[in-house]
């Protein structure tokens, strides 16, 4: 179930979870790009290894703009993964899971340009890394 706000244009997306991951991401999908006055819809599928389950997971979201070739970090925030997602805690292992968000347009003032969002989980309780997904999105006219 994908949204239809969502662009035909592939994201542009990584599972960048270490070795050991136990958060897997299977599919990214999002608004692309995004254009200026344009809601964007992102819509991840992923699914927990065998035999893990968490009750309490955490997202570190750091969000970065190019400039010249480069990645400048503008925002490194960490949110409660269950509230925003209910979804993903208690989840059964190898069992498919969706979650959509949804962001209001972007300021006026917001420069054009590409723009990533890496965000990494964590179990809630413990602090260990448990899946990684990074993703490139431009932002037009």
């Amino acid at each position: 179930c994908i949204t239809a706000a969502v662009a035909n244009k592939p994201t542009n997306w990584t599972d960048c979870g270490l070795k050991n991951s136990t958060l897997h991401f299977d599919s990214v999908v999002s608004t692309n790009p995004v254009h200026t006055n344009e809601t964007q819809y992102i819509n991840k599928t992923f699914h927990f290894s065998s035999g893990h389950s968490y009750n309490n997971i955490t997202c570190e979201y750091e969000q970065f703009w190019q400039v010249l070739g480069h990645w400048f970090r503008f925002l490194d925030l960490r949110v409660n993964s269950c509230a925003e997602h209910p979804a993903m805690c208690n989840a059964k292992p190898d069992t498919e899971i969706f979650v959509e968000t949804k962001h209001p347009p972007l300021n006026p003032l917001t420069p054009h340009g590409m723009y990533r969002s890496k965000q990494t989980y964590r179990d809630g309780n413990t602090n260990e890394v448990i899946g990684c997904v990074d993703m490139m999105i431009p932002y037009v006219k």
